[in-house]
């Protein structure tokens, strides 16, 4: 079983989730503890996109363009694998990094439901950033990208 670390730094990860957004995200676990420090702190997801790789960004921009202003392909949010949150009990794996990519499985509760998202990252010119999300257990398992692949309009 692989072990898992508990986010020890939430405190500051919290207080520097502003401060992130314009800063690179040296290693996998950086990345993680900021994208979910608003969804921990109630605070501010709107700024996801910063943490979004070159092409998934692209693949949020086709879909905004081809829903023409409507719901797009997500109609939740792939963070927290819902629409709302309660987050308890974080917990963010050890990354398994080869080259410019690592993959990484984060484990919490959302409204004490178990939820586990394995992250894909990749590293653009020195910067972790979310390239792909998967849902791994539970009843409803799902790809980011697949769903963008598999969207009708």
């Amino acid at each position: 079983m692989r072990k898992f670390t508990r986010v020890a730094t939430l405190s500051l990860a919290v207080a520097s989730a502003s401060t992130a957004f314009a800063q690179p995200f040296k290693t996998p676990a950086t990345l993680i503890e900021a994208l979910y420090a608003p969804y921990l702190s109630n605070g501010d997801t709107s700024e996801r996109d910063a943490f979004f790789s070159n092409g998934l960004t692209k693949l949020y921009e086709a879909d905004a363009k081809k829903s023409q202003g409507e719901v797009g392909a997500i109609d939740f949010d792939p963070v927290i694998n819902g629409q709302d949150w309660d987050i308890a009990d974080l917990r963010v794996g050890k990354a398994e990094i080869s080259a410019q990519s690592a993959v990484i499985t984060v484990r919490f509760e959302n409204f004490s439901v178990p939820v586990a998202l394995r992250y894909s990252l990749v590293n653009e010119a020195g910067n972790w950033q979310v390239d792909d999300i998967e849902s791994t257990e539970g009843e409803t398992r799902w790809t980011l990208s697949e769903i963008f692949a598999n969207a009708h309009y």
